[in-house]
C-alpha cells in the first residue's frame, strides 16, 4: 500500500536511541523509591543481551532487537536500561504494550529517563485515556526530577494541552451529532478515502483502495460515485485515463469540473511510471478531455514540487488558489499548509507558508478548501485536541491571513487520526474517511454544527454568447465583492464547456465578464441572507462586438449624491472598462455624462460633464492614456424614459461610452 494510504495508520514517536546510550554512561542515581520490584544492577548475560538488542535497534531489525531485550529482562527483572529500551522499540512499533511497558520502566528509574514520562502521557492521550494522561504529568511534576530539553518541554506543553482540552471538552457532555455511513453504494470491503467534490455537491470523486478490486488498475485508484434525489450515492466507478499502475489519491477539482489536481507517489521498483516527479509523492493537474470523454494522465506541477513531499491538495471553486501539505525533510515528518496561485501564464507561483494562525510545529495536513473561498477545514495534532490528529476550521480574515483554528468537536473528532474531511456547498454536510463500524476505511457523513459551518454558496453555470451570432465565446468571467473590491472568484468560460461559478449567499457583488474583441459586460447583483438555500442557475451572457459608434451604459458606477466626485466603494464599472481598454489599445472612447431633470439645465450639463471628466481621471489613475478618453456632458437633454418616477430618474442619470475607432 502506498504512502497516502499510509498516512491514516503513522505513529509518530520520537527516536532515544542516542539517549539510550548515554544512560550507560550518565550514572544517573536510581530512585529511592518503593516498587513492586527494586532496580537490579544486570549479570554479564543480561548485559551482553542488552548490547545486542541496542545493536540490531541501532540497524533497524527491531524483532531481533525486542528478541534480545526480552532475554536481557528474563535474566535481570530489574534492569532498568532495558524496560526503556523495550519501550522505545514497542513505540517505533506502534504497539499497544507500549504503555505497561514504560510504566515498568518508569516504576524502576522514575529519574532515569525524564522524557519517558511525557511519552507516557502522550501514549494516554493519544489513545484516549485523558485522566490517565494527565495523572502521568502530575506525578512527573511531584517528582521534580530535573528539567527537560527545549524540544521535549514544547513536546510536554504540547501534550499537556492536549489533556487538558480533551478533559475539559468530555467533561462538557455538550450536544454531539451523530454520524452514519454515506447511504447507497458508495463504501466497499476496499479502502475509501480522500475524495473531493463537485460544485454541486452531487458528484464526488474518491481514492479506493485494497485487493481483488474489480477493474483496478493500480493499487490507489480515482472512482466517481453521483448522489440521487434520495440522498443516496451510487456504486463507484473506476475514471477513465488518469488511472495507472502507479498509485493516485487525494484529488481536488475546480468549480467547472474541467481541471483535477491530485497526488501521485513514486514507487521502489518503477518510481513515477509514466508521469515525471521530483521528490516521494509530487502534485499533478489533469484536464477533463470532453471528446475522449477521459480525463489525461497528468503533469506535473511544476514550482509546487520540491525532492521533498507535497500531496493533498485542495484547489480554490475558481481553479485560482492551491492549498497542500507539504514537507521538506519527506513523507512521515511533520507538514504544514501551503499555498501557491495560477500565474498568467497557466502555472503555478511558489509555495508559501500559509498566512496567520493555522500552521504549528507539529503537523498540518488534509486541507479542505470550501467553495465560499473564506472557510478553510484541515488536520492536525498542533492545536488542543482530542489525540493524534483532529479536524479544524480557520476563517479567513480581512487582511489575508487565517484566522484562530476551531476544533470541530466530537461527533467527527477522536483520540485517532481524523482527516480526509469535504463540506458540502450549502456547509451543512460533513465527509469524512474512519474505520469505525469496519475494518476497512468507508466514507460517512455527519451534520455540521452551525458555528462551523461555511458561508452557503449558490452555483451560477452558463455560456458566454456572440450577440450578433449567438455563437459561444472563450471569455473572462470574474465574482467581485463590491464593498472591497476583492475578487471572489475567476473562471474560464470555454466555447464548448461554458462556466461554473460559486456565488456567496450573502453581499453585493458585481458580475463582469469579458472576451477579446467583445465590449465587456458589468451586472451588479445583491445576495440575500445565508440560510435561504442555496440554488443552482443558468445564465446566457451576451456581449457585443467592438464597433465604431458603438453606444453602451457603464454599470456599477457611483457617484455621491448631486456630486461629481465617485463614491469611496468599488466602482466596478470604471475598473472594467480601465482593464477592457488596456486589453485593447487601438480603441479609443468618448465618455458622456447624463442627469436628469432635477434642477437647472446649465447646472445638469456642467454636473454631466464633470462626471464624466471623473471617469477620465479615475482610467488615467489606471494606465489608460487620456489622450484615447474624449468627454462630454450632455446634462438632462438626452433622456431614455421620462422624468416623473424615481425610476425613470435614475435610469435617466447615467454615464455612456461611445466606442470611436
Amino acid at each position: 500500500m502506498s504512502g497516502l494510504l499510509s498516512e491514516f495508520n503513522l505513529m509518530k514517536w520520537l527516536s532515544v536511541a542516542l539517549l539510550l546510550c548515554f544512560w550507560i554512561l550518565s550514572g544517573v542515581g536510581w530512585s529511592q523509591s518503593v516498587y513492586l520490584l527494586p532496580p537490579q544492577d544486570p549479570g554479564r548475560t543480561a548485559r551482553k543481551a542488552y548490547a545486542a538488542a541496542l545493536e540490531a535497534y541501532r540497524f533497524q531489525a527491531s524483532e531481533l532487537a525486542l528478541e534480545r531485550v526480552n532475554r536481557a529482562i528474563e535474566k535481570t527483572p530489574g534492569f532498568v536500561d532495558a524496560w526503556f529500551l523495550k519501550a522505545q522499540i514497542l513505540s517505533d512499533q506502534g504497539s499497544s504494550a507500549f504503555g505497561e511497558t514504560m510504566k515498568r520502566a518508569l516504576d524502576l528509574g522514575p529519574s532515569r529517563f525524564p522524557e519517558g514520562w511525557v511519552q507516557l502521557a502522550q501514549f494516554e492521550w493519544e489513545r484516549g485515556a485523558y485522566q490517565s494522561g494527565l495523572e502521568v504529568l502530575e506525578e512527573f511534576d511531584k517528582l521534580g526530577i530535573g528539567s527537560l530539553t527545549e524540544g521535549m518541554a514544547r513536546t510536554e506543553a504540547w501534550v499537556r494541552d492536549g489533556l487538558e482540552f480533551s478533559t475539559t471538552s468530555t467533561a462538557a457532555h455538550g450536544e454531539s451529532l451523530e454520524s452514519i455511513r454515506m447511504p447507497g453504494a458508495i463504501n466497499t470491503r476496499a479502502d475509501e478515502y480522500y475524495g473531493a467534490l463537485s460544485l454541486d455537491g452531487q458528484h464526488m470523486i474518491l481514492t479506493r483502495a485494497g485487493r481483488g478490486l474489480e477493474h483496478a488498475v493500480g493499487g490507489e485508484d480515482f472512482y466517481q460515485s453521483s448522489m440521487n434525489d434520495a440522498g443516496e450515492w451510487s456504486s463507484a466507478t473506476l475514471l477513465r485515463g488518469v488511472n495507472t499502475r502507479q498509485n493516485e489519491g487525494a484529488p481536488t477539482w475546480t468549480g467547472d469540473g474541467m481541471t483535477m489536481i491530485f497526488t501521485a507517489c513514486a514507487s521502489p521498483r518503477d518510481g513515477y511510471g509514466r508521469r515525471r516527479g521530483k521528490g516521494s509523492c509530487d502534485l499533478f493537474e489533469t484536464t477533463w478531455n470532453r471528446s475522449k470523454g477521459e480525463w489525461g494522465v497528468g503533469r506535473n506541477l511544476g514550482a509546487p514540487n520540491s525532492a521533498g513531499w507535497e500531496s493533498q491538495p485542495s484547489v480554490s471553486a475558481d481553479g485560482q488558489m492551491l492549498v497542500f501539505a507539504k514537507s521538506a525533510r519527506g513523507r512521515n515528518n511533520p507538514s504544514d499548509l501551503v499555498v501557491c496561485r495560477r500565474m498568467a501564464s497557466g502555472g503555478w507561483s511558489q509555495p508559501e507558508p500559509l498566512p496567520g494562525l493555522v500552521n504549528t510545529p507539529f503537523t498540518e495536513e488534509s486541507p479542505f478548501l470550501h467553495p465560499d473561498g473564506q472557510t478553510l477545514y484541515f488536520s492536525s495534532d498542533g492545536h488542543p485536541g482530542f489525540g493524534q490528529l483532529d479536524v479544524f476550521v480557520s476563517r479567513l480574515q480581512k487582511d489575508g491571513t487565517w484566522g484562530e483554528p476551531k476544533n470541530l468537536g466530537r461527533g467527527i473528532n477522536s483520540h485517532g487520526r481524523d482527516n480526509s474531511l469535504m463540506v458540502s456547498p450549502d456547509g451543512r454536510l460533513a465527509y469524512f474517511a474512519t474505520t469505525r463500524g469496519s475494518d476497512n476505511l468507508d466514507l460517512w457523513q455527519i451534520p455540521l454544527q452551525e458555528d462551523v459551518q461555511p458561508i452557503e454558496v449558490s452555483v451560477l453555470s452558463g455560456m458566454v454568447l456572440d450577440d450578433v451570432s449567438g455563437q459561444p465565446l472563450n471569455a473572462e468571467v470574474v465574482l467581485v465583492n463590491t464593498r472591497t473590491g476583492e475578487r471572489l472568484a475567476r473562471v474560464e468560460s470555454t466555447s464548448n464547456q461554458g462556466f461554473t461559478i460559486p456565488l456567496p449567499e450573502e453581499g453585493d457583488y458585481t458580475f463582469e465578464v469579458s472576451a477579446q474583441g467583445f465590449v465587456f459586460k458589468v451586472e451588479s447583483y445583491s445576495q440575500g441572507k445565508t440560510g435561504a438555500g442555496a440554488s443552482n442557475d443558468n445564465v446566457d451572457i451576451r456581449l457585443t462586438p467592438i464597433e465604431d459608434g458603438l453606444v453602451f451604459t457603464l454599470e456599477a458606477i457611483q457617484f455621491e449624491t448631486g456630486k461629481s466626485l465617485l463614491g469611496s466603494s468599488y466602482q466596478g464599472g470604471c475598473e472594467r472598462l480601465a482593464s477592457w481598454m488596456l486589453g485593447h489599445p487601438e480603441v479609443r472612447v468618448r465618455v458622456e455624462g447624463h442627469t436628469d431633470n432635477v434642477g437647472s439645465t446649465a447646472k445638469n450639463q456642467v454636473l454631466s460633464l464633470e462626471r464624466a471628466e471623473a471617469v477620465r481621471s479615475f482610467l488615467n489613475t489606471r494606465g489608460v492614456d487620456s489622450s484615447r478618453v474624449d468627454v462630454l456632458g450632455l446634462g438632462d437633454t438626452m433622456p431614455v424614459t421620462d422624468n416623473n418616477t424615481e425610476e425613470g430618474r435614475s435610469s435617466n442619470r447615467r454615464v455612456e461610452v461611445v466606442i470611436e475607432l
